[in-house]
């Protein structure tokens, strides 16, 4: 089978630059677009209020009490979130809202909501009460807000717009990357690490999405959301390793290995105490930190191991540069979460991106170099297998496929001699010798090359090998190839094609081995050249 063309996969990677241009500059509209908006209306959509009271019931239970404001038809929404908590409204002494736990639910957590409560007009008081499900997670009190529910809702989905774009752009250019990666590496030898960042990307902007107050609004399911989004986290340590290490070119021995193994062990005993109602995925969470911060250590190592054996390239400067980034984002990431904050993705979010996303163009470079050096090596390896002229196999390829051949009962070898081919060269020149060869070689690969590969192994010989002379009729072959042959000279003004044939099947009792062979198939067509009829030259 003909190996395509490897530069048009240079189209793969012009496009996936593209497609960073245009999501930069989509980036920088919809920001201007989302911050018009939200200076224009924000105003008139909603106001905040303070509780008027707020008393902790117990370490997992907070009522928070809301007096003094007017409730009005146009100002009738009560909102704000809650963070894996149950939640209960009353109005006036009376129930009005609730949000619990399913009891049918391996999960104990109501996930990330967005309580959007409708009140009665002339309502004199509201009592809140949260109850946290995790009783170790520390939760921050939440925000509340007064307005129309409608401009509340299309307010907070503008107002996730960026970091919701900031997800899609990384999950679009992790598919774009495994896609390229699932094409090309067919062809040629293109580094496993454009593989592992697309894993990674396209996790991390799957999580990325999912964080955002636009999927907790439009999600049906909270708590499955809230699972995912977990076991999206839970996955991220193991291709961020792998990325590392061949990113990096990582000479460690057992390193990863042991980094990896232990994670696949931290998620085998996440999901065991989750199954086993021990423990929820959120107090879990903790572990899942600590696989990361295990993740970036491996990163750190990595680069001082580079450093300390002076092996500096481009990449560990981008990724010292990076991890500096990463680790500043990591540690204030994770430090407003145990806090309690709920604003804990932007800064991590948006440092993450230029990581990933100057990763990224770097892989795709080199990505590129790897391809012509892939190109270069198929090139050559086709000159030492291939006939220039025919296109055929040469004799190397010959002694090389012969040589790994060790099952040879029912081989079959067919020889072949062209007649004549020095009367062409020293009546017509050389160019016309050329031809009678090629257009020998294409008959005989129209007629052989189905059951065997052909070979040219001299000037005016070839031959074919089939691995079982059971799958072919060796008689209708020759008459294929006399057919052809007199198809050939009946519309040919100038060559007249005489092409000698011989064949021999393996016999263990008289061939020692495929020489044994060879000159058997040898003898057949020298006894057939002689039978072939004289030809008038013309």
């Amino acid at each position: 089978m003909k190996k395509p063309d490897l530069t048009k996969y240079k189209t793969t990677s012009t496009l996936y630059l593209l497609i960073l241009i245009i999501a930069a500059v989509a980036l920088v509209f919809g920001w201007q677009c989302t911050s018009y908006s939200l200076s224009n209306h924000s105003a008139d959509l909603h106001i905040q209020m303070l509780p008027s009271r707020r008393v902790k019931v117990s370490k997992a239970t907070t009522v928070y009490r809301i007096s003094d404001v007017r409730w009005t038809k146009k100002a009738s929404t009560l909102m704000f979130y809650s963070q894996h908590q149950t939640v209960v409204v009353e109005v006036d002494g009376k129930l009005l809202y609730t949000r619990s736990l399913k009891t049918d639910s391996i999960l104990h957590t109501t996930g990330r909501n967005c309580e959007m409560v409708s009140v009665p007009e002339n309502t004199r008081s509201i009592l809140v009460t949260l109850t946290n499900c995790n009783l170790d997670k520390q939760v921050s009190d939440p925000v509340f807000y007064q307005g129309d529910g409608v401009h509340m809702f299309r307010h907070e989905l503008l107002k996730a717009g960026i970091p919701m774009l900031l997800g899609i752009m990384n999950v679009v250019l992790g598919i774009l990357m495994l896609i390229y990666w699932l094409f090309v590496h067919h062809w040629a030898y293109v580094s496993k690490s454009m593989l592992y960042l697309g894993i990674l990307t396209t996790d991390l902007g799957a999580w990325f999405c999912l964080e955002t107050s636009s999927s907790i609004l439009l999600s049906q399911n909270p708590v499955f959301h809230s699972y995912v989004t977990r076991m999206l986290l839970l996955l991220l340590p193991i291709p961020f390793m792998m990325f590392v290490r061949h990113y990096l070119k990582a000479r460690d021995r057992y390193l990863c290995r042991i980094f990896v193994w232990l994670d696949v062990a931290e998620i085998a005993v996440v999901l065991f105490l989750q199954l086993m109602d021990i423990r929820d995925l959120t107090q879990t969470l903790w572990m899942t930190h600590v696989m990361i911060g295990l993740a970036v250590l491996y990163f750190i190592y990595t680069i001082c191991n580079k450093f300390y054996h002076h092996t500096t390239t481009h990449a560990l400067w981008i990724c010292t540069i990076g991890i500096i980034i990463l680790i500043g984002a990591l540690f204030s990431d994770m430090y407003n979460y145990y806090q309690g904050s709920q604003d804990i993705e932007i800064v991590g979010r948006i440092a993450m991106l230029l990581f990933i996303v100057t990763l990224a163009c770097d892989t795709a470079f080199v990505s590129l170099k790897e391809i012509d050096t892939g190109r270069r090596a198929a090139l050559y390896r086709e000159l030492a297998e291939k006939d220039l002229l025919t296109g055929c196999y040469n004799r190397n390829a010959y002694h090389e496929d012969t040589s790994r051949c060790k099952k040879l009962t029912n081989l079959l070898l067919f020889v072949f001699d062209l007649n004549n081919l020095k009367y062409y060269n020293d009546k017509f020149g050389h160019d016309c010798g050329d031809q009678y060869i090629t257009d020998a070689a294409h008959i005989l690969r129209k007629i052989f090359s189905r059951h065997g590969k052909l070979y040219r192994i001299g000037g005016d010989e070839f031959c074919v090998l089939i691995d079982d002379h059971n799958t072919c009729d060796i008689s209708h072959l020759i008459c294929c190839l006399r057919k052809e042959e007199a198809v050939y000279n009946a519309s040919s003004r100038n060559i007249h094609l005489q092409i000698a044939c011989g064949y021999a099947v393996f016999d263990p009792r008289t061939d020692a081995d495929l020489d044994a062979l060879q000159k058997r198939a040898d003898q057949n067509m020298y006894e057939n050249k002689k039978q072939l009829k004289t030809f008038s030259y013309r």
